[in-house]
């Protein structure tokens, strides 16, 4: 929406007639008939403006928002069929019509019905017009750089696969390229359950030559594959491509494979999917791209948007009049809460620590539910896989379960699941953790916190209420869906004091928003743009400055041993632990050729992370990143080489049980100070290696119940991993890539195994503590590679998984068909 429709909808919204009708449109009150007919005629109105200037978006939108609120509010569906009919809304009209709920002219029905069939994709749901005719044209498409931007659920995940049937058998080096590891399964699953005759890999190990393949990868497996290998990519999917134009790393990674594939591969193609980019032309790494557009511009969902105050008042929003309509006043916070919920609710909070205390107190409000063997059963298994004192055990009886980064990934994913599946869990407390990609049956979102969400983040966060595979083909009326409900809830325990979100809630007046270039590899960067504060600026211009510089060098030729060694670093990301890379660089150069050629037994006998603080910390001042830096002090390096060889083959509940045994060790030694980070420090210490004394990134242990111990291990586990597999690997890595360890070495700290059999099931993503289970239970023999070498479960291996728990056979399900 921009300034002039603003102002345009603003100044309609003050007209005496409309502004009581809206209004009473809006909150739902009853409407006489001559105000029913005086809406009706605006929306045609609104319709005939648009139709005359179709830039005016905003004005076939509050039509639509009229009509179909009236349709639903007074059961009168014939005006909601002729607009979805006449505007292309055809999955309204279907479901009209299949639900036996227009009441027009049963010959125009019956011939419409057939008509309709023509927009319905196979088995699937009926297409828009608009999503129809634009996934047409995409599909048939062959441009080198496309993009097909839409609305949350509007199909773009089924566009990979329909793009890579079109393929037939011929080879292709495919990559789909998602940004988290949840989102990376998800997609494997989508892309296996397709069963497209090709090899497909989830890790950058599992490439052995092949000219044909489907990889599920985030952008560092897919650098990994191409700096390592002589291969390229074909055809490349960037999904959730708004991630490219942040200014973070891993979005300096994603346009350094997009530059580096095409530098191999010059007819590589590149396909952009993502709800949220506005201009495909702010994607471009060079002023000479030219990226094809596709985009989806109408959404058939228009939220409803809701507002309580701190003052216990209610308000409901109406974005095209900006207009804040009191309906309720004297109601706790709890009360809201319950009355205004659905059958499935979404809870936001913004830190993992917020998530977890918001879902206990909404657990005070919320009574006990009626038990069921459903419930029962994750409870149990969640006591025994985990432990009996987690948290979300509890929860079960209420109804609620809680996600967020720093649960263990298996476990975090069980939750979603059971969450789609269990119809008795009807809330879920989470972070942003849910906005990539992670689709859960949701029909009302209530917001906690809005720190961090902004026009786009708040629309992509709407979109995930009510996808539209939960509404349309149902076999039941589930049109009033369209209007999902979303609560912003002011309060000072998880947002701030004086909480208003006011000032959040009027950008949905809009829902384009222009794109913000924060990655400075792209050509539409515009430093000048940012809203920088002046006292952080010079900071941000070296930062700027050197990623430039690092990815101009990267792309320049290598003449020396140095240029090398700086090139590798920065590829692998090892330069974002120092605050200049030259010493570690001359510290490598000088002591890695001798340990190469000829290593004395100090060095072969030495442990891993002995080895790590030798090479890559020792006499080295300007480390940057704290979490490495505590590799300089003997506990820490014992601490990790305990977690990499014994730890990652446990099972999670013996971790846990031995963490909090080390807590309490901790504890009795009178250094109860643990580092848990931002995301749960309570307390600030300064020390040698984290001098930022403001920053709460410790918990002092000795304050902790055995409860509360139980539950930072769990987390703390997570955080371990996510140290070790995006930090310390690295390191390792490097060692072997330079000859500094043997592949034996290798295999068993990366892998956790130097058994080949293993260590191939390893990359295809099962864990080293399933393998010692299968191993143990004597199933791996019964896991076999089909002619695409993807993995497979023979009969006897189905049989096997009747007799473990859910638990157990959701882990495996996750990548052996």
């Amino acid at each position: 929406m921009d300034i002039s429709e603003k102002r345009a909808l603003t100044s309609i919204g003050k007209e005496p007639r409309f502004r009581d009708a809206l209004r009473k449109l809006t909150v739902g009150e009853e409407i006489e008939d001559g105000d029913k007919a005086y809406l009706l005629a605006a929306a045609m109105l609104l319709i005939r403006r648009y139709t005359e200037d179709r830039r005016y978006t905003s004005y076939a939108d509050l039509a639509y928002y009229i009509i179909l609120k009236y349709s639903l509010q007074h059961k009168d569906y014939v005006p909601l069929f002729d607009f979805a009919l006449n505007f292309g809304f055809y999955p309204i009209a279907k479901d009209l019509l299949s639900n036996g709920l227009y009441e027009g002219n049963p010959i125009i029905a019956c011939l419409e019905d057939v008509q309709l069939d023509r927009f319905r994709k196979a088995e699937e749901a009926t297409l828009t017009l608009e999503q129809y005719l634009e996934s047409t044209r995409f599909l048939s498409e062959m441009t080198h750089e496309t993009c097909y931007f839409a609305p949350t659920s509007f199909g773009k995940s089924s566009l990979i696969v329909d793009q890579i049937r079109q393929l037939g058998d011929r080879p292709y080096k495919i990559v789909v390229i998602v940004p988290t590891k949840s989102l990376l399964i998800q997609t494997f699953q989508m892309i296996r359950m397709a069963d497209l005759r090709r090899k497909l890999m989830v890790h950058d190990e599992m490439f052995d030559g092949e000219e044909s393949f489907i990889a599920i990868f985030t952008q560092e497996r897919a650098l990994r594959l191409l700096i390592k290998h002589d291969t390229y990519f074909d055809l490349v999917f960037v999904d959730e491509a708004h991630n490219l134009l942040k200014g973070d790393s891993r979005s300096i990674l994603l346009s350094r494979l997009i530059g580096r594939n095409h530098a191999l591969n010059p007819g590589q193609r590149v396909i952009y999917l993502s709800p949220l980019v506005k201009d495909a032309d702010n994607l471009c790494l060079s002023t000479d791209q030219k990226i094809s557009s596709h985009i989806i511009k109408f959404n058939v969902k228009e939220p409803e948007i809701f507002e309580f105050r701190l003052n216990k008042e209610t308000y409901q929003y109406n974005r095209f009049v900006n207009q804040f309509y009191k309906i309720g006043e004297r109601i706790e916070i709890g009360d809201y809460l319950l009355s205004a919920s659905g059958d499935k609710n979404f809870i936001y909070n913004y830190r993992p620590v917020k998530v977890e205390l918001l879902a206990r107190e909404l657990c005070e409000i919320i009574p006990e539910i009626q038990t069921t063997e459903g419930i029962d059963q994750v409870a149990r298994i969640l006591s025994s896989e985990v432990h009996p004192d987690f948290y979300a055990i509890d929860h079960l009886k209420h109804g609620v379960v809680y996600l967020h980064g720093k649960l263990p990934d298996l476990v975090k994913e069980y939750l979603e699941f059971k969450y789609k599946s269990l119809p008795e869990l009807r809330y879920v407390v989470a972070n942003s953790v849910i906005l990539e990609g992670m689709n859960l049956p949701i029909d009302t979102l209530f917001i906690f916190n809005t720190r961090s969400l902004y026009g786009k983040e708040l629309m992509n966060l709407i979109g995930r209420v009510n996808r539209l595979n939960t509404i349309f083909g149902q076999g039941e009326n589930r049109l009033s869906r369209l209007l999902p409900k979303v609560h912003f809830i002011n309060n000072e325990e998880h947002y701030r004091v004086g909480s208003k979100m006011e000032n959040k809630i009027v950008l949905l007046r809009s829902r384009v928003f222009d794109d913000l270039v924060e990655n400075p590899t792209l050509a539409a960067f515009d430093i000048e743009t940012l809203s920088i504060p002046a006292a952080t600026k010079e900071k941000f211009v070296e930062k700027v400055l050197s990623i430039q510089k690092n990815e101009k060098f990267l792309a320049s030729t290598l003449d020396t041993k140095e240029d090398e060694i700086r090139a590798y670093i920065i590829q692998s990301g090892i330069i974002e632990f120092y605050k200049d890379p030259t010493k570690i660089i001359a510290r490598f150069l000088s002591v890695a050729p001798s340990l190469a050629s000829n290593p004395p037994e100090s060095w072969t006998s030495a442990s891993m992370m002995e080895k790590i603080e030798y090479v890559f910390l020792r006499n080295i001042e300007n480390v940057s990143d704290f979490e490495v830096s505590r590799l300089s002090f003997t506990e820490a390096r014992s601490y990790y080489e305990n977690h990499i060889l014994i730890v990652q083959k446990k099972a999670l509940n013996e971790n846990i049980n031995s963490l909090v045994r080390y807590f309490r060790e901790r504890v009795k030694s009178s250094d109860s100070m643990m580092y848990f980070g931002l995301s749960y420090g309570e307390e600030p210490r300064e020390t040698g290696a984290y001098p930022k004394t403001s920053e709460n990134a410790y918990v002092d242990l000795s304050q902790k119940s055995d409860h509360e111990l139980v539950n930072l291990a769990i987390v703390k586990l997570k955080m371990e991993d996510d140290f070790v597999g995006f930090k310390l690997n690295k390191f390792i890595v490097m060692l072997f890539d330079y000859d500094l360890i043997s592949v034996a070495e290798y295999n068993r700290y990366i892998y956790g195994t130097t058994d080949e059999r293993k260590i191939q099931l390893t990359k295809y993503g099962l864990s080293v503590s399933m393998i010692a289970r299968l191993e143990a239970d004597g199933q791996l023999g019964n896991l076999i590679f089909d002619d695409f070498n993807n993995l497979k479960a023979t009969p006897s291996f189905k049989e096997y998984l009747k007799t473990v728990n859910d638990y157990y056979r959701f882990e495996i399900s996750r990548y052996i068909d």
